[in-house]
């Protein structure tokens, strides 16, 4: 079993290395010759699979003392269950939404289905039922899980004007969100700017993008440090205020719930924003 994390410069000396969302992924290789599956809900028609997510957002979570090295986490883009491999029937039954997050040691599976608590077992059914948030070592479920992360030059932009000018030039934006937890810690946000209002007249700007990995110490389930990670979108604007809306457990009748971004959370944060070429 093995962890990989490699990082290269998209192109000679930049001033300001920015992650470059469109050519970095998170993958992972399953070869049961080699392992056991833990996460499945089906048994898998393949005896070896390399899966690549491009990413969706970056997450380092600083503690108060320097000394003690900070947590990374990236987010994958999402997909549906599926079984590979197959000639038919490729969707699993019942179907559900699927995005893998990770560091270089753990992972966390976030599943949604029409309803929390769906009853879907894994495979085999020993393992019991297949949980909304999965979190584990990465050793224990993969046989390999590498991030790859590129890096490009960004020119930070300072001015309003300047981030109205980059979107209707269609420039590639990232974004880099900061802003300190109530224990102490600081949060520190990367994500491509796939959603953002811009307007040349009334010079304003507005972002509305997403999924992004944030903090949330209450989803933690004291065992697996990444289990503190929860999925949100990100407003904010040249205002200066900034938003998330967290996707949690949401009631939609008596004891049903389901997983929706339905929680909204005002932080007083330091946006910077990123123009790549």
């Amino acid at each position: 079993m093995s962890s990989h994390q490699a990082e290269r410069f998209g192109t000679a000396s930049p001033s300001r290395p920015v992650l470059d969302f469109q050519r970095s992924f998170l993958r992972f290789t399953l070869d049961l010759q080699r392992t056991r599956p833990r996460t499945v809900s089906q048994p898998p028609p393949f005896t070896l699979n390399n899966s690549r997510f491009l990413l969706e957002s970056a997450c380092r979570i600083s503690p108060p003392d320097p000394e003690v090295p900070p947590l990374d986490y990236v987010l994958g883009a999402s997909c549906k269950a599926e079984q590979v491999n197959v000639t038919e029937d490729i969707w699993h039954d019942p179907p559900a939404d699927m995005c893998l997050a990770a560091s270089g040691d753990e992972f966390l599976i976030v599943k949604s289905w029409d309803r929390n608590r769906r009853g879907v077992m894994l495979d085999p059914p020993s393992l019991g039922e297949q949980p909304e948030r999965h979190a584990g070592k990465v050793a224990d479920a993969f046989t390999e899980l590498r991030i790859d992360r590129v890096f490009a030059p960004g020119e930070l932009l300072a001015t309003t004007d300047a981030i109205v000018q980059a979107v209707l030039e269609n420039r590639p934006l990232v974004c880099h969100t900061e802003y300190a937890l109530a224990d102490g810690r600081r949060a520190l946000l990367e994500y491509p700017l796939k959603v953002i209002n811009a307007s040349e007249r009334e010079v304003f700007y507005q972002v509305d993008t997403g999924p992004i990995l944030v903090p949330d110490e209450e989803a933690c389930d004291g065992r697996h440090a990444i289990s503190q990670c929860r999925l949100a979108f990100i407003a904010h604007n040249s205002l200066g205020c900034t938003e998330l809306l967290v996707n949690v457990p949401t009631p939609v009748g008596a004891e049903i719930s389901v997983n929706h971004y339905s929680q909204v959370r005002k932080i007083q944060a330091e946006n910077r924003l990123f123009a790549l070429d």
